[in-house]
């Protein structure tokens, strides 16, 4: 498991940088006024979907289906079944979306004014063709996932940023103004949606067999086939499925319409703060769950309820393990880490401000994101889709309720950070459901103990990094900013491991002696 997360670690630690490098350089060209944040209402819904499709949330629906299938031609055969009514299905809905733009971003953010919001709704036309080719990524990435090929999934993203970061270049290059810069960004974005699915469809033509044609009136053998109707259903089961992994992504976008309503700049400040977890929030969960999914998929089928358990809390230990010092590092160096990144050009020292809040705001989503994706994959692989469905429904409803109420009784400095504030709640709620729903039985005395031991080793270790990170950045004040940032990350990754061999960390331990036989 940890070999597999390694893979999608490294790709993935690629792939956040440059999206950060993208985020950057929409920072500099639009800043966080009124086009920033048209620009950010339009593209809420293709990030949505390619977090819900495109980065594992369908996929991991689908992989859990998949990974207990037969031989390859099995698996062919469901994979042609999906494909034509999957893209059938999302033709239709980007048709929709395409028609009713306007009415879409008056409702997900009302704070817009008539000017802006018409610019959201004909940026969101030209991100649609992201729909369908997102779709289509997801089916594919499910098919690697399932035979354990992690190396093509986990490197689409790198080509899809590349593509954005493309479109920014011409813009630049070409003398764009903010309007022209904000389409060629949509633009980019849904080129770089084409180019994952191409990317991993031929990884799949080359996986899977291909069918053949006979022209003899009689055959001996029949190529596997899924009948209309199983296939039909396996489809429409899929958005439940997808609902609950996209629980983070959902409560964020239902945190966007009270930040609406705090005042300008609010939305891109929380846009900006969601896109900065991104490089832990992939690395630690997202990795984990899915690098563990097809074993866990495997062990439900054979019965194996022992082993299942085994794997499922081992990645739940590595997840709170890489989570913590992670959120602690970050709410450290949270607004010198904002100003470094995105505090250039049109990003004034007030937007800084706001997405540092909301960063601080959105730390503590970290760890519960983290451990509900390790969750979640055990629920999918024993099936239990429906419960964890009405967990990602509830999330998002929570954070807009909690949202709501925060920015009326909050001051309006604050009331960005408290839209924030509601997201990292529900996602907490989520992950105690979550936990309650994983188990099997009841645990007992001695593993309560052990997990409150865990919890506070983990605990412990996680707040001498943020320390060590913070006081490195106070010590080193008079060198340059990404010096003292860069010293202060380094820090905190100092300090982590030797904290978690002297508090006699399990796993660590094991692991430290492991090396030792090996030198």
């Amino acid at each position: 498991m940890l070999s597999a997360a390694a893979v999608l670690g490294g790709c993935t630690v690629l792939s956040r940088l440059l999206g950060l490098a993208r985020d950057a350089a929409t920072a500099w060209l639009l800043g966080a006024g009124p086009v920033a944040d048209a620009l950010t209402a339009a593209m809420r819904l293709p990030h949505i979907l390619r977090r819900m499709l495109a980065e594992g949330s369908l996929s991991m629906s689908l992989t859990a289906r998949l990974a207990g299938r037969g031989d390859a031609a099995e698996t062919a055969a469901v994979v042609r079944a999906l494909s034509w009514r999957l893209a059938l299905a999302l033709l239709a809905a980007c048709a929709a979306a395409a028609v009713l733009a306007g009415p879409f971003m008056r409702l997900l953010a009302p704070g817009l004014d008539a000017a802006s919001a018409d610019l959201a709704g004909r940026l969101l036309r030209a991100c649609l063709p992201y729909m369908p080719a997102a779709g289509m990524a997801a089916l594919c990435m499910a098919v690697l996932h399932a035979r354990e090929r992690f190396l093509v999934p986990a490197l689409s993203p790198v080509l899809f940023n590349v593509c954005v970061l493309t479109a920014a270049l011409l813009a630049v290059l070409g003398g764009a103004d903010a309007t022209q810069t904000a389409f060629a960004l949509a633009l980019g974005m849904s080129g770089g949606g084409c180019a994952q699915w191409l990317l991993q469809q031929g990884a799949v033509a080359r996986l899977l067999p291909r069918p053949r044609l006979r022209f003899r009136v009689r055959r001996t053998a029949v190529r596997p086939s899924l009948p209309p109707r199983e296939a039909w259903r396996l489809l429409c089961q899929l958005p439940a499925g997808a609902l609950a992994a996209s629980a983070p992504q959902l409560a964020m976008l239902a945190a966007m319409w009270p930040a609406s309503l705090a005042g300008e700049g609010n939305m891109a400040a929380l846009y900006y703060a969601e896109r900065l977890l991104e490089l832990p929030l992939g690395l630690v969960g997202a990795c984990l769950g899915m690098a563990a999914l097809p074993r866990l998929s495997r062990l439900a089928r054979a019965g194996r309820w022992r082993d299942f358990a085994l794997l499922r809390d081992a990645s739940l230990r590595w997840a709170v393990r890489l989570s913590l010092p992670a959120a602690a590092g970050l709410a450290a160096v949270s607004g010198p880490l904002v100003d470094c990144l995105l505090g250039h050009g049109a990003f004034d020292a007030n937007a800084v401000r706001l997405t540092a809040l909301a960063v601080l705001a959105y730390v503590p989503c970290l760890p519960a994101c983290a451990v509900s994706r390790c969750l979640l994959a055990g629920c999918h692989a024993a099936g239990r889709r429906r419960l964890t469905a009405l967990t990602g429904l509830l999330t998002p409803l929570l954070a807009l309720g909690t949202g709501l109420l925060l920015i009326r009784v909050l001051d309006a400095p604050v009331r960005g950070a408290g839209a924030a504030a509601a997201a990292s709640f529900a996602l907490w709620v989520q992950t105690a459901l979550l936990w309650g729903l994983g188990r099997h039985a009841a645990a007992s005395g001695e593993a309560r103990r052990r997990a409150w031991r865990f919890g506070s080793v983990q605990a412990a270790a996680a707040a001498l990094v943020g320390l060590a990170a913070g006081a490195t950045y106070l010590l080193t004040a008079g060198l340059p900013s990404w010096g003292r940032l860069g010293l202060s990350v380094a820090a905190g990754l100092l300090v982590w491991p030797p904290a978690l061999l002297f508090m006699r960390d399990r796993d660590i331990c094991r692991l430290g002696r492991r090396l030792l036989r090996r030198q």
